[in-house]
Parts: structure tokens; C-alpha cells; sequence
């Protein structure tokens, strides 16, 4: 089952290089195309918390909307968690392990890629 869960993931082309690190590895190869793959829901789940409409009003400049956005799901410890949730689980159980090896970081990462996707998606 979760071999297809993985097969339905986009591709997306980066760069191969043999000096990145495991977790940027990792980032790549399976967090990258989750969280695109994801989008929809991720969006629409953001889209649906209170105040978001709000906060899409006062949008200002690029850096600004994106700094706003990063707030407004940190400040919602519940929201990142979902978020981050949606994400861990479409994992298989290999990137699990590598997961949990290293859950704080990749937590960052995810929390900073879905920031970047909304702040994209409605800047």
C-alpha cells in the first residue's frame, strides 16, 4: 500500500549532488514532493483557520506576507502540528525511521516549506 501512496507522488527535478547532506537528501527526495503533492489540503486547511482571511488583506511586500504567514502557523501550535502531520503521514516506514532520527529538524523544514508554499500561493 504505501509503495503506491508513493508512486503517486509528483517528481520534481533538482539538482543531483553528492555533497548534499542526508537531511537535504532526504528534504529532496521525499519531503519535497509530499508536501507537493499535499498541497491542496494543506492550503485548504489553512485557508479554513479563523482570521486567515485577515490576515490576506494586509498582505504588504513579498517578505513581509511570507513573515506574516510563518507567524500566523506558529502561533497555532495545533495548525503546524496538523500540518506537519499531513505530511509524516504519507511517509513510508523506511523514511519514518530516518524521520524520527531527526523529527526537530525536519519539523523546521516542513513548517518552512509549507510557509513558503501558502505565502506563494496567495502572494
Amino acid at each position: 500500500m504505501r509503495e503506491e501512496l508513493v508512486a503517486l507522488r509528483p517528481i520534481i527535478y533538482s539538482v543531483r549532488n553528492s555533497d548534499v547532506s542526508a537531511l537535504e537528501q532526504f528534504q529532496n527526495e521525499s519531503l519535497r514532493p509530499i508536501i507537493k503533492m499535499q498541497h491542496d489540503v494543506l492550503v485548504g486547511l489553512v485557508k479554513s483557520q479563523a482570521n486567515f482571511d485577515e490576515l490576506l488583506q494586509r498582505k504588504g511586500s513579498a517578505h513581509q506576507f511570507h513573515d506574516r504567514v510563518r507567524t500566523f502557523i506558529v502561533k497555532q501550535p495545533g495548525l503546524k502540528h496538523q500540518l506537519i502531520g499531513m505530511i509524516v503521514g504519507m511517509f513510508t516506514l523506511e523514511e519514518l525511521a530516518i524521520y524520527a532520527k531527526h523529527a526537530t529538524d525536519f519539523n523546521k523544514r516542513i513548517s518552512g516549506m509549507i510557509c513558503q508554499r501558502i505565502a506563494d500561493t496567495y502572494y
